[in-house]
């Protein structure tokens, strides 16, 4: 997943109704879109994904949920960019999603409607430095699930022992972040480990997600758990 290398990142809110409601002001918005601007998002807002400029790159897709009565169509259309770009929900009301799903789908994370602006802020920044945004229960559960349905040998030979072309060339302290990603640690948590700045830990984390091909921390922990035995530290 390919992030701006600009100062400031760029975020589409995207804006949707059902047909009989689509003169329906959504709730929280207001609120939302500050909070973003607050996080130094350069933030514009669209009703169609088809008013979108095409040469242009969002970082971000803040999806507002509120008053969808069905989610699905929306979804399917934003889907095809988690490849390129975070998706993240918002507006959501609980249990009307399934958060497992949603994580294993690509979205990056999810904002509901009861949330207070300080958790809301917490989150934001947890996104820009390139994290998740579910429960940590959510995260467990994905982790498991994934793992469980790798099929055995899709991230290299295991007999390779780090030698064979089929694994990435890892350095020794992206190696460690790895391992200290799967414990669980955050960024600023890696940053004070390791006596390095959280911008830093950013850039170590983009390039392991280029090497593993993976989108996220459960992708690289699920990637994780197939390979590192392969390796020699």
């Amino acid at each position: 997943m390919k992030v701006s290398k600009t100062t400031q990142l760029k975020a589409l809110v995207l804006e949707s109704s059902d047909s009989d409601q689509s003169h329906t002001e959504p709730a929280n918005n207001p609120i939302f879109i500050s909070l973003l601007k607050s996080c130094d998002l350069s933030v514009q807002v669209e009703t169609q994904l088809s008013d979108i400029q095409e040469d242009i790159q969002f970082d971000f897709y803040f999806v507002n949920l509120c008053q969808l009565k069905n989610k699905q169509p929306i979804l399917n259309r934003v889907l095809p960019f988690v490849d390129k770009s975070k998706i993240v929900l918002f507006n959501c009301e609980h249990d009307e999603l399934s958060e497992k799903s949603t994580l294993l789908a690509g979205i990056q994370g999810i904002f509901y409607r009861d949330d207070r602006p300080d958790i809301i802020l917490k989150g934001l920044e947890s996104l820009k430095n390139n994290e998740l945004w579910f429960k940590r229960c959510t995260m467990n559960i994905a982790l498991a699930e994934l793992l469980k349905s790798t099929p055995s040998g899709k991230y290299g030979n295991p007999d390779d022992n780090g030698s064979g072309s089929s694994l990435p060339n890892l350095t020794k302290r992206e190696k460690t972040i790895i391992d200290l990603v799967s414990s669980g640690a955050q960024n600023k948590e890696i940053a004070d480990q390791l006596n390095i700045s959280p911008n830093t830990v950013k850039t170590h984390i983009y390039s392991i997600f280029r090497k593993t091909s993976s989108r996220n921390r459960i992708e690289l922990i699920s990637w994780s758990q197939q390979y590192q035995h392969n390796y020699i530290y």
